[in-house]
C-alpha cells in the first residue's frame, strides 16, 4: 500500500513494502538492533517500572549530547496527573529559574533512580547479573521498595538539584515510566519481547488510540492548475499530476506498532481532552490572512492551539521525536543512543560522537568555524518560522539549485543528498502537522542562473530554506548573489539561506537580516579491509578508506541500481546494473546519503530549538497561544525582502548584466542591473521545476487557430502515462539490512490503513469500466470534431476551428488556406520538444520519465530541455505575457539548431505549406505522418540526453573544458544555416527586424550556455503583452528555439 505523500524507492514509501521486508528473505523483522563502531556494552535493568499515572512509554535517550552533558531541556516534558516529589519539592522554592530546572529533571530523576533501585536488586539477586524483569511479575518487588521508595526519591531529588545547579554530570540516559492510557473505558496494552545486543530481554507496552476520526480520505494534487485540454489527461500524467494524502492533524501517521517504534520509540501522542479524543478540533480560516497569519483572537475556544494542556503534551512529544531522529541519523554512523537504553558507547564511540556532527551558533557571522554553523539570529528567527508553520499547518520547502553533481548522476535523482535530507525531515514534520518536502532543481552541464532569472516561479514562492551549489559551473560570485536575493525578492516567503562553504552569506545577514546556514561533511570512519569493513556502519562502509587499506573504497562509491523486481510489473527493456552518470567529479549514492544527513541535522537542531523557545515563550507570556509577535511572519518576511536591495555584489555593482562574443556590446543589449532587486517571473520548459504544468512554456503559448499548440503528433508528452504504477520498491542500496537503522523510519513509523489504500487505487483507475493492466499505458478514446479527431491536448477546449472531413469535403478543404501568412496568427508549423514525459516537479514525489523504453527506470533523473523551435516555414509563435509590472521582457534563445528541430516542416516549401500546415493529410498518410513524428521526437529525447551528458563533460574535472566540441563556450553561434531575417512583435506592432549580423549583435551572453535576447526594457509600460517572434526569408535550415521566457 502506498502512500501517495511518500518518497519513491523507501522503506516507509508504502505499508506494502513493510509488509514485504516483514515477510521477506530475512525472516520476520523484530527490533531494531545497533551494530556501532566498536561494540557497546549493554545498559543495566530493563525500561522503568515505576509508572506513574498519565506518563508516556518512551525512554529519553541523552540525544546528541555527549555522555557529560548536564540534563537540559529536551530531558523532560511530562504531563504527569498528580504531585510528584519533585513538583513538590519545587513548589516550596521561590526562584523561578529553579523551578524550572526542577521540572526539567523530573523524569531524569525519576529514571535514574528506577534504574539505580532495580541494578541493586537485581545484582544482589544474582551475583550482580541483571535479571529479567517482566512487568507482571513485579508486584512482590514494588510493595518491598513502596516503604522507603518516597524518601529515597527526595533524598536523590535534593542531591540531583545540587549537582546540576552545579553543573556537574548526569547519566548519560535517563528513563520516563512506561504505561498504556485508558481509552473507551478499558486499557489497550500490546506486550513485544525483545532483546538487543546481549542484555536481558525487555517487554515495552504499546499505546494504542482510536485514530479512525483521524485518518484523511481525500487526495490532493500540489498545484490545482490544470492545463487547458488537458483535462482529460491519464491518471500519473505530468498534466495530471501525482496525489498524494495531505497533512491536517497530529495523529493521522501515528504507528506505535512499527518495526523500529519497538527500540527507537514512536510519536505517542493523545488529545488530553476526552471531548476531544478521536475527532479533529476546530480550526479558523488560515486562508484569509496573509502568509496565514491568523490573530490569536481568531482560534476558536477548542483550537488545539488554545490549550495549554494540549500544547505541554504535544511539544514533549515533538521533542522527543526531533530527538530520535536526531539520534537515528547518528546511530546510522554508529555514534547515536536508542531510545529503549540499549545502547551504551565507549569512550572511543563518545569521541566519535562528538566528531561526527558539530553545530556551531555563532554571535558573528563572519567568525571562523569548524563545521556546520549558523548564527543566534538566525536560529531565533527560524525558531518563529517553525512555530508559525506548526501553529498554522503550513508547508516547509528545502529547496536546492546546483549542477549534475548535486543533481544526483551517478547516484540517482531520489539518491541525491537534498532528496536524502528530506527523507529524514518529511516524516518528522508530519507528525507535526506541517507538509514538508524537499526539491532538488539542479540541472547537468548547467548552473542556476537560468532558473534565478525566472525569480522563484520555477523554484516555489514558497520555499523556506534555499540551497545554492554551482561553484563547478557559477564561479562568478555575481551569480550566487543573484541566485541568493532572487529567492529572497520573488517568493512569498524570506527563505533560510544555505550554501556549502557559506561565505557569500555574511552581507545578506548582517544588512538584510537573512537566516544563514552552512553544512560540513563531519566524520567518517575509515574503511581498512573487507573483513574489518564488516564491522562498519552500513551508511558507512567504504565511504573512507584509511592509509594503507586492502580495499577498493571508489570501486564500492556507485551502487545504485535501476531495477527490483516486483509482482505486477516486468520492464520491457533489460535494465542496467547501475544508475548512469558516475564520473570523478559525481559523488556516489553514499557520500549524497551522508552529506543529506549532515542537512538534516543542521535543520532538526534549529527545530529542536523552536520547540524550546515555544515553551520558553509560554511559559513568560501566561500560556498559549503565545503572543503574535512571537510567530506572525509577514512583517518579518517583508523586512528582509526591502533589506536584501541593500546588500552590495549583485551586478548593480557593475551596472551591467551580460557580455558579447569577441566584440563589446552596446549598452542598450544588456540586460539592466535593476533585475537584481525586482521579482521576476518566468515560464520555460526545461526542468525539473515547480509546478511544471503552470510553470510550462506552453501555459503561455498561443494555440493556432485549430487549437493545437503541437500540431505534428495526436498526443503529447505531457498527456503520456507511465508504464507502471507507484510506487518502487525500495533498493538494497537505499534501506540498510536489519538490524541497522535506518534515520526516515526511526522518524516515519506510519502505515496506511486499508480503507486510505482502496480509496487512492480508485482516484488512481483510468476509467470507470475498469483499470489499466500492469505494464500497459492509459489510451484515453478518440474523440471526434466535425469527423476529424480532436488531440488529446485540446479535448475539453472550446474551438472555433472548422472540422476538416473525409472525402470530397476534405479534397475541398486541403486546397483552401485554414491561416492568412501576412497576420500575427500563431503558426501551423511550430515545433514543441516536450522533454521527458510524467510528474517531473523536483521532489521524490515526482512520477518522472516512466516509459516503457528506459533501461533504468529508478535512476529518476529529471533533468529536462525541452523547448519550442521554428525554422522560415513555421509562421509566427505567439505568448501572451500577462502582469509586467517593470516594464522588462526577454528570453533565453538557440539560434544555432538545425533543420532536426523543427520536423514538422519536412517537405514544405511556403510558409505553414501554403496556409494548411499538415492538416491536409488524411487515413494512412496521416497515420504515418504522425508515425515519423514520434519517431523523430524520441530521437530528439536521445539527442537532448546526449547535450546534457556534453554540457557536464564541458567542464570535466576541475573545470577543464577540452573534452568536447560541442558549441557552449565563447565561439557558440548566431546561426548554423546561412543568413536569415528574424522579426518579434508586441501587441502586434513589429518592434525589431534583424538579419543574422545584426541579430548576433543583440545576442547577449549571460552566463555558460545562457544567451538571450532582450524583448523589452522600460519602466513605463505595464499590463499584459502579447510576444510574437518569427524566421522569415530562410526556409527550413534556418532554426531559432526558446527554452525560457522571463519578465518583470
Amino acid at each position: 500500500m502506498e502512500p501517495p505523500d511518500a518518497p519513491d524507492g523507501n522503506l516507509y514509501d508504502d505499508g506494502a513494502v513493510e509488509e514485504e521486508l516483514h515477510d521477506g528473505d530475512n525472516g520476520v523483522r523484530g527490533s531494531v538492533e545497533l551494530k556501532p563502531l566498536v561494540s557497546s556494552a549493554p545498559r543495566d535493568g530493563p525500561v522503568d517500572p515505576d509508572g506513574e499515572d498519565g506518563l508516556r512509554p518512551v525512554v529519553t535517550p541523552r540525544s546528541h549530547r555527549t555522555a557529560a552533558a548536564v540534563a537540559r531541556k529536551n530531558v523532560a516534558f511530562a504531563k504527569p496527573t498528580e504531585t510528584s516529589p519533585v513538583e513538590h519539592v519545587a513548589s516550596m522554592l521561590s526562584n523561578e529559574g529553579v523551578i524550572d530546572a526542577m521540572n526539567r529533571l523530573q523524569l531524569a530523576v525519576r529514571g535514574a533512580f528506577a534504574r539505580r533501585e532495580l541494578a541493586v536488586d537485581s545484582a544482589s539477586s544474582n551475583n550482580g547479573i541483571p535479571l529479567p524483569s517482566p512487568t507482571a511479575s513485579n508486584d512482590n518487588a514494588e510493595s518491598v521498595v513502596d516503604s522507603t521508595k518516597r524518601k529515597k526519591m527526595l533524598l536523590l531529588l535534593m542531591a540531583t538539584l545540587f549537582v546540576a545547579l552545579m553543573g556537574a554530570v548526569l547519566e548519560k540516559s535517563s528513563a520516563v515510566s512506561i504505561e498504556g492510557e485508558i481509552e473507551e473505558g478499558k486499557t489497550e496494552e500490546a506486550f513485544h519481547v525483545h532483546s538487543h545486543m546481549g542484555h536481558t530481554d525487555q517487554e515495552l507496552k504499546i499505546h494504542q488510540i482510536n485514530v479512525t476520526g483521524y485518518q484523511v480520505h481525500t487526495l490532493v494534487n500540489p498545484s490545482d492548475y490544470i492545463l487547458p485540454g488537458t483535462e482529460d489527461a491519464p491518471p500519473l500524467s505530468a498534466a495530471k499530476g501525482r496525489p498524494y494524502t495531505p497533512i491536517l492533524n497530529h495523529f493521522q501517521n501515528r504507528c506505535p506498532t512499527c518495526d523500529y517504534a519497538k527500540q527507537w520509540g514512536y510519536f505517542d501522542f493523545q488529545d488530553p481532552d476526552p471531548k476531544w479524543d478521536g475527532k479533529m478540533r476546530p480550526q479558523p480560516d488560515f486562508t484569509a490572512y496573509p502568509n496565514r497569519d491568523v490573530p490569536n483572537s481568531e482560534f476558536p475556544e477548542d483550537a488545539w492551539q488554545r490549550s495549554d494542556e494540549y500544547m505541554q503534551a504535544f511539544l514533549a512529544e515533538a521533542k522527543l521525536l526531533v530527538n530520535r531522529s536526531i539520534e537515528g541519523v547518528y546511530a546510522e554512523y554508529g555514534v547515536g543512543f536508542s531510545q529503549d537504553g540499549s545502547i551504551t558507547m565507549t569512550e572511543e564511540q563518545m569521541e566519535n560522537r562528538l566528531k561526527f556532527f558539530s553545530l556551531e551558533v555563532k554571535e558573528d557571522v563572519k567568525q571562523r568555524a569548524g563545521g556546520s554553523w549558523t548564527t543566534k539570529q538566525s536560529m531565533e528567527r527560524t525558531a518563529r518560522r517553525f512555530i508559525h508553520h506548526i501553529m498554522t499547518g503550513d508547508t516547509f520547502k528545502l529547496v536546492l539549485g546546483g549542477h549534475s553533481a548535486a543533481a544526483g548522476h551517478g547516484a540517482g535523482f531520489n539518491q541525491s543528498y537534498i532528496i536524502e535530507a528530506g527523507h529524514v525531515l518529511e516524516p518528522v514534520f508530519a507528525h507535526l502537522g506541517v507538509e514538508s518536502r524537499a526539491y532538488n532543481f539542479a540541472q547537468g552541464g548547467m548552473g542556476t542562473f537560468q532558473q534565478a532569472l525566472a525569480g522563484a516561479d520555477l523554484r516555489s514562492k514558497e520555499a523556506d530554506w534555499v540551497m545554492w551549489d554551482s561553484r563547478m559551473t557559477e564561479r562568478p560570485n555575481t551569480i550566487i548573489n543573484f541566485f541568493l536575493r532572487q529567492a529572497i525578492v520573488s517568493g512569498n516567503r524570506a527563505p533560510v539561506l544555505m550554501s556549502e562553504g557559506g561565505s557569500e552569506l555574511a552581507s545578506f545577514h548582517d544588512i538584510a537580516g537573512a537566516s544563514v546556514a552552512a553544512q560540513d561533511k563531519g566524520w567518517l570512519p575509515f574503511t581498512v579491509s573487507e573483513e574489518q569493513v564488516k564491522e562498519v556502519p552500513w551508511a558507512a562502509q567504504y565511504m573512507q578508506c584509511g592509509r594503507g587499506a586492502t580495499v577498493n573504497c571508489k570501486g564500492h562509491e556507485y551502487t545504485a541500481g535501476c531495477w527490483v523486481e516486483r509482482e505486477d510489473f516486468k520492464p520491457e527493456v533489460a535494465q542496467n546494473a547501475i544508475v548512469g552518470g558516475g564520473a570523478s567529479w559525481h559523488p556516489g549514492n553514499r557520500i549524497h546519503k551522508h552529506r543529506g544527513r549532515m542537512i538534516a541535522l543542521i535543520v532538526l537542531k534549529t527545530l529542536d530549538y523552536a520547540l524550546d523557545k515555544w515553551v520558553e515563550l509560554a511559559a513568560k507570556g501566561g500560556g498559549y497561544p503565545i503572543a503574535e509577535e512571537h510567530w506572525h511572519v509577514t512583517d518579518y518576511y517583508k523586512n528582509i525582502q526591502e533589506k536584501v536591495k541593500e546588500v552590495p555584489g549583485c551586478y548593480g555593482d557593475i551596472w551591467k548584466i551580460g557580455s558579447g562574443r569577441r566584440r563589446n556590446l552596446e549598452d542598450d543589449d544588456f540586460w539592466p542591473s535593476r533585475l537584481c532587486n525586482i521579482p521576476l517571473q518566468g515560464r520555460t520548459l526545461w526542468g525539473p521545476r515547480h509546478n511544471p504544468m503552470e510553470t510550462s512554456l506552453l501555459s503561455i503559448m498561443k494555440p493556432n487557430i485549430m487549437g493545437d499548440i503541437d500540431p505534428k503528433i495526436k498526443t503529447n508528452a505531457y498527456l503520456e502515462a507511465p508504464c507502471y504504477q507507484p510506487p518502487d520498491r525500495p533498493g538494497p542500496w537505499v534501506v540498510p539490512p536489519m538490524p541497522e537503522p535506518y534515520a526516515p523510519l526511526i522518524g516515519w513509523n506510519r502505515r496506511l490503513t486499508v480503507e486510505e489504500e482502496e480509496h487512492r487505487q480508485r482516484q488512481l483507475r483510468s476509467r470507470a469500466d475498469g483499470g489499466t493492466p500492469p505494464g500497459k499505458a492509459t489510451e484515453i478514446a478518440p474523440v471526434s470534431e466535425g469527423g476529424r479527431e480532436v488531440p488529446l491536448f485540446r479535448r475539453g477546449v472550446n474551438s472555433t476551428t472548422r472540422g476538416l472531413t473525409e472525402g470530397d469535403v476534405a479534397k475541398e478543404s486541403a486546397k483552401e488556406k485554414i491561416i492568412d501568412n501576412d497576420t500575427i496568427t500563431p503558426g501551423l508549423g511550430i515545433n514543441v520538444h516536450w522533454g521527458r514525459p510524467g510528474v517531473c516537479d523536483g521532489s521524490s514525489h515526482s512520477w518522472c520519465d516512466k516509459k516503457c523504453a528506459s533501461s533504468c527506470l529508478l535512476a529518476g533523473s529529471q533533468d529536462n530541455r525541452g523547448m519550442v523551435c521554428f525554422d522560415g516555414l513555421s509562421g509566427w509563435l505567439v505568448l501572451d505575457v500577462k502582469n509586467v509590472k517593470y516594464g522588462f521582457i526577454g528570453a533565453r534563445m538557440e539560434a544555432w539548431r538545425g533543420a532536426n528541430d523543427v520536423p514538422i516542416t519536412s517537405g514544405w516549401t511556403e510558409v505553414n505549406n501554403g496556409g494548411r500546415g499538415n492538416y491536409d493529410k488524411r487515413g494512412r498518410e496521416r497515420e504515418l505522418h504522425v508515425e515519423e513524428q514520434r519517431r523523430m521526437e524520441m530521437e530528439a529525447m536521445e539527442r537532448m540526453n546526449d547535450e546534457i551528458e556534453e554540457g557536464i563533460q564541458f567542464f570535466g574535472e576541475d573545470g577543464d573544458r577540452t573534452n568536447t566540441t560541442r558549441r557552449l563556450g565563447g565561439g557558440q553561434s548566431c546561426g548554423v544555416g546561412g543568413d536569415y531575417t528574424f522579426q518579434y512583435a508586441i501587441n502586434g506592432e513589429i518592434m525589431g527586424t534583424w538579419n543574422q549580423a545584426e541579430f548576433c549583435k543583440h545576442y547577449t551572453r549571460l552566463s555558460y550556455n545562457l544567451d538571450v535576447i532582450k524583448f523589452m526594457d522600460d519602466v513605463d509600460k505595464t499590463g499584459d503583452f502579447e510576444l510574437a517572434m518569427r524566421i522569415t526569408n530562410g526556409g527550413r535550415g534556418k532554426v531559432m528555439c526558446i527554452t525560457h521566457l522571463y519578465w518583470a
